[in-house]
């Protein structure tokens, strides 16, 4: 079905759900996945977001699901107003425009990356029998996702030879990037938490782009939060603000965390995503023919040196991306 019957599907739905007329949708959106947004008018002259969620390749119950469970945990995230989960049709609250991202500077990063952290740290609190059902980020899951990285990062774009794997120990770095995954407290994770998954609206910091939530390590939104594939922070500012995700969250933990541990555990579980991380800009432009995410390139390939440098087990690694990174960088 091509965009303009949808569209016109969407509006059918709309005028007939919310017993309005045929509403005029503006395009606000898209994304990185198949969704579109639209803005348009309710009765009452308030705005409100219809989206266009194909159910091919949307999980729209399952953003409805989670929608409903973290509201009803008083988490900030915007309602669903009306769905229609076959047709992939949905109408949630309008947020407004503003993403934190735009309202980030030298000036406000601290306070707000603060009111950020605390979020994250409600989210984790959250028993997961008060959530909807969701998969646990287990051996075979991070596999899935690293596997993204050998598919489309190295075979679709830098189109390697077979031997890529050998030359910088692949299987080394997987079973490093797990195991320090994998012996982390788990929690709530939103999975993709970060500048642009973040609105304020009335003052107020909202969660969206939550339908892909897991029970995860706790280290995975923090790092996705503060080493940003869209917006890079100095490393001291980077240090203060786990240590205050720490400080907040020291009243849920059993036993404090060893510094040392929790650096490891950051690192590492930010390296995995941002492996992940390229080869789904990959992805978006050799697949799906949306270029705009390799500008995001040189920035996830410079988190990926800061660590690989770091560590002694990831030499091979280091040594093998650091002459490709180089060229992301011309």
């Amino acid at each position: 079905m091509s965009n303009l019957v949808r569209e016109s599907a969407l509006q059918q739905w709309l005028s007939k759900t919310l017993d309005i007329v045929s509403p005029k949708l503006t395009m606000i959106s898209g994304d990185a996945s198949f969704r579109r947004y639209f803005r348009f008018q309710l009765s009452n002259g308030d705005t409100a977001i219809a989206v266009d969620a194909p159910p091919a390749t949307e999980k729209n119950q399952q953003f409805v699901d989670i929608a409903n469970a973290l509201s009803a945990q008083a988490l900030p995230v915007p309602k669903v107003l009306a769905a229609n989960i076959d047709a992939g049709f949905l109408c949630v609250e309008d947020l407004g425009s503003t993403m934190l991202e735009q309202v980030l500077s030298a000036d406000t990063a601290s306070e707000l990356y603060r009111q950020a952290l605390a979020l994250i740290v409600q989210l984790q609190a959250t028993k997961r029998e008060n959530l909807a059902e969701m998969e646990e980020f287990d051996q075979a899951f991070i596999q899935r996702e690293l596997d993204i990285f050998a598919d489309w990062f190295v075979k679709a774009e830098l189109q390697a030879g077979e031997d890529w794997q050998q030359h910088c120990d692949w299987q080394g770095l997987c079973h490093t990037v797990s195991q320090a995954i994998l012996e982390q407290p788990y929690a709530p994770m939103h999975r993709d938490f970060h500048s642009r998954n973040l609105m304020l609206n009335q003052q107020q910091m909202v969660m969206i782009d939550f339908q892909d939530m897991v029970w995860g390590p706790i280290a995975y939104d923090v790092v996705s939060l503060l080493r940003d594939c869209y917006i890079a922070w100095p490393p001291e500012l980077v240090s203060h603000l786990q240590q205050t995700y720490l400080n907040q969250k020291s009243a849920y933990l059993v036993e404090g965390i060893e510094p040392s541990t929790w650096q490891r555990w950051f690192d590492l579980t930010g390296l995995q995503r941002h492996i992940k991380a390229l080869g789904i800009f990959c992805r978006l432009d050799h697949r799906d023919g949306k270029t705009a995410y390799r500008e995001a390139i040189p920035q996830t390939l410079e988190y990926v040196l800061q660590v690989t440098k770091r560590y002694p087990e990831l030499q091979a690694f280091h040594q093998w991306i650091s002459p490709i990174a180089k060229e992301f960088k011309a």
